[in-house]
């Protein structure tokens, strides 16, 4: 197994390819992206049964080297401040196969 960093993000449907983008020119590849995401938050209820997902949210997972945090968390804080969203970083094994 492999020692990684596991990205957790929860951004609005709306700027899922803004942050796909971001994350696209630091080179990062690899990510699991899963759509209209429902939970509540600091800007309330996310229901997820809304006609189109323009107030939905979506999931990136993101596996990568701790090396590569800084600039991916530095990347995306301005996107996440302006836009809202939540990202959280934990460590985790990759198993390799």
């Amino acid at each position: 197994m492999k020692p990684v960093k596991r990205i957790e993000i929860i951004v609005d449907s709306m700027d899922l390819k803004k942050c796909l983008s971001e994350l696209q020119q630091l080179g990062i590849t690899g990510y699991t992206v899963i759509r209209d995401v429902i939970g509540s938050g600091d800007r309330g209820e996310r229901s997820g049964d809304l006609l189109n997902d323009t107030l939905n949210n979506s999931y990136i997972l993101i596996a990568c080297d701790a090396e590569q945090v800084d600039a991916i968390t530095a990347a995306l804080r301005p996107k996440l401040k302006r836009y809202g969203g939540v990202c959280l970083i934990s460590d985790a094994y990759w198993l390799k196969h």
